[in-house]
């Protein structure tokens, strides 16, 4: 598992570039859980300022 720093922009094109599965928000972040087509599958945090962490989970 890969924990990394990501910026809105990178954030956007992994979740263009795979297939959302599901999505939750609340008032403080944002989680939303993507199958990329290289990368697996991939959780992401997006807070109010648009900033992130990416989350590379193992299958």
């Amino acid at each position: 598992m890969r924990i990394f720093d990501a910026e809105q922009t990178l954030l956007e094109d992994l979740k263009q570039e795979g297939k959302v599965t599901v999505q939750k928000e609340t008032a403080a972040f944002r989680v939303t859980a993507v199958r990329h087509p290289t990368l697996g599958k991939l959780v992401i945090v997006e807070g109010p300022d648009g900033q992130g962490v990416v989350v590379e989970a193992e299958e």
